[in-house]
Formats: structure tokens, C-alpha cells, sequence
């Protein structure tokens, strides 16, 4: 699904900071998570300037994990501002679909 690059942003983040609500998760578990929900396009080289930007606001918390045969994985899982910035976006997120449902059911 392509967006415009703005509007884009704000919606791929918001997806973001859903996604790390429940749990960690690592960077290769969120491109499948957004690419199984239709965001067939959505790659590393999108998600890591968000995830950098979202920790240096204080949106997460990390932990390093080993694995068997790669170098240790990061996990992020939402921290209390990113839990604080998710419940922002959801609710900005439900005005604008309410007013722009309103624009598309409105007879002229």
C-alpha cells in the first residue's frame, strides 16, 4: 500500500508502536508483522530510522538476546512514554477517520 510520504509516516509509526505493545519483538518480526497486514513494502530500511527515532524519544525499552548461530538480537517492547505516545496516536488516529468518513458520507 503506497502512501504519501508524510501522512505515511505518522500512519507506519503508529503501526509501529501497536505492534510493540504486547510484547518484544525484534526488527525482522515487525517488517513480517507489517507486510502480513498489507504493507507489502515495507522494509528494514523504513522501520530502523523509525525504531532510532521512537528510542531516542524514550519510547522503548530494549534488551539484547543471544542467539545460536547470529549475532545477539535488539528487542523493543513499548515503555511507559511509548505506551503514553501510542494512546495519542490511536486517539488522533479515530478523529481523523471520524471526520473523514463524515466528508465521504456527506451528500453535496
Amino acid at each position: 500500500m503506497a502512501f504519501d510520504s508524510q501522512l505515511g509516516k505518522g500512519v507506519l509509526e503508529g503501526c509501529i508502536l501497536k505492534l510493540l505493545e504486547s510484547g518484544f519483538r525484534y526488527s525482522g518480526e515487525i517488517v513480517m508483522l507489517m507486510r502480513e497486514c498489507g504493507f507489502a513494502d515495507f522494509s528494514e530500511g523504513t522501520l530502523y530510522p523509525m525504531l532510532l527515532r521512537l528510542e531516542k524519544a524514550g519510547c522503548f525499552v530494549t534488551e539484547k538476546r543471544a542467539t545460536s548461530n547470529s549475532p545477539p538480537k535488539k528487542y523493543y517492547k513499548l515503555s511507559a512514554t511509548g505506551l503514553e505516545r501510542l494512546k495519542t496516536f490511536e486517539n488522533m488516529w479515530n478523529e481523523l477517520v471520524g471526520s473523514v468518513e463524515k466528508v465521504f458520507k456527506r451528500e453535496n
